[in-house]
């Protein structure tokens, strides 16, 4: 049967005798630079649980999709529904690419900029958590102009590439590290 087609139609809904958006429930539209004040102001935890919190509502919808479909779905079909929803919550464009056995999770277009790549990071976990079960943490490999390059590791090649990171070591580099490693 495969797997369903990432179908944006009629996914927003606009309400304006009511003021609402509607994106499988309630939302609000926040200008980019207020919600970037708003997680510089809050620190590094609530932060990763508001993002967190918002990629589990992503992972939510991508499961409700896809259904039981989920886990036969290929990881290019998984990265067309969660960049969808990504999109839709006008957080930029979400690709995917292979390097060897490492998966990196290319963000394009974030309104954000690199000063929401720790929000940006933090939505991708929880929705790969939600959506598809495994605890992942989404480490920022690069960020390029407006481009940002997550590495999606286990808890320990998550630790282990953000000390190589931290020392300097350039991030293709880190990636062969963790291959070597497994």
């Amino acid at each position: 049967m495969g797997t369903p087609r990432f179908d944006p139609s009629h996914s927003v809904k606009f309400d304006l005798q009511r003021g609402h958006v509607d994106l499988d429930g309630n939302r609000l539209l926040v200008p980019a630079e207020a919600l970037l004040d708003l997680c510089r102001a809050a620190g590094q935890e609530p932060l990763a649980d508001f993002g967190r919190r918002m990629g589990t509502e992503v992972g939510r919808r991508v499961q409700a999709r896809l259904g039981d479909a989920t886990g036969a779905a290929s990881i290019g079909e998984m990265v067309e529904h969660l960049g969808g929803d990504v999109a839709l919550l006008g957080l930029g464009s979400l690709s995917v690419e292979r390097w060897g056995r490492a998966l990196v999770f290319v963000v394009d277009g974030s309104p954000l900029g690199a000063a929401g790549d720790a929000l940006l990071g933090a939505v991708l976990e929880g929705a790969l958590q939600r959506g598809l079960g495994k605890d992942v943490h989404a480490v920022l490999l690069d960020r390029q102009d407006e481009q940002a390059r997550f590495a999606i590791l286990g808890a320990a090649g998550a630790e282990k590439a953000e000390a190589w990171l931290g020392e300097g070591v350039r991030w293709g580099e880190v990636l062969s590290r963790l291959q070597g490693a497994a």
